[in-house]
């Protein structure tokens, strides 16, 4: 299937179902060190609001969770090829750092996904990589991203 024009609409409860889903069957494929982490990440949640996304959750570290809370913008790059999330702000307890430093810490941990890269405070998404390992080759370039409180709309040609 070839898809050269699209808007779709997502709400944020599907793609948190959608993260879960996919983090269970790559979890195998994580190293120990990495999956012991993830296991102290409690109560994780992601909100669309006005223009921005907010992550937020729990990290326990020994007895202590400690909260946080990390807002992302969304925007197209690479002349709509990528979709780009930016770490904005990030708030945590007994956290000292950047969106720089948090990111570089996440992909640290994490496997090597075909499509997704960090560059900064920035994870860098290329849509057609990760649409194709499902079987679907998009021709179109992300035109507009439209974030409001629970949904997401995008448009691809």
């Amino acid at each position: 299937m070839k898809i050269h024009a699209l808007s779709f609409t997502v709400t944020d409860r599907e793609v948190v179902n959608t993260i879960q889903r996919t983090f269970e069957m790559q979890q195998a494929n994580l190293p120990p060190e990495a999956q012991d982490k993830l296991k102290n990440i409690k109560n994780l949640n992601l909100v669309f609001a006005s223009g921005h996304l907010v992550v937020s959750g729990r990290f326990v570290m020994g007895f202590l969770p400690v909260p946080f809370e990390a807002h992302c913008e969304l925007t197209a790059a690479d002349g709509g090829e990528t979709l780009a999330v930016r770490l904005a702000k990030v708030k945590a307890s007994l956290f000292s750092g950047n969106g720089a430093s948090l990111i570089s810490a996440l992909t640290s941990q994490m496997p090597p996904i075909d499509g997704i890269t960090a560059s900064g405070d920035t994870l860098l998404i290329r849509l057609a990589p990760l649409l194709a390992q499902r079987g679907l080759e998009v021709n179109g370039r992300i035109r507009t991203l439209d974030l409001r409180p629970g949904e997401l709309t995008f448009t691809l040609n």
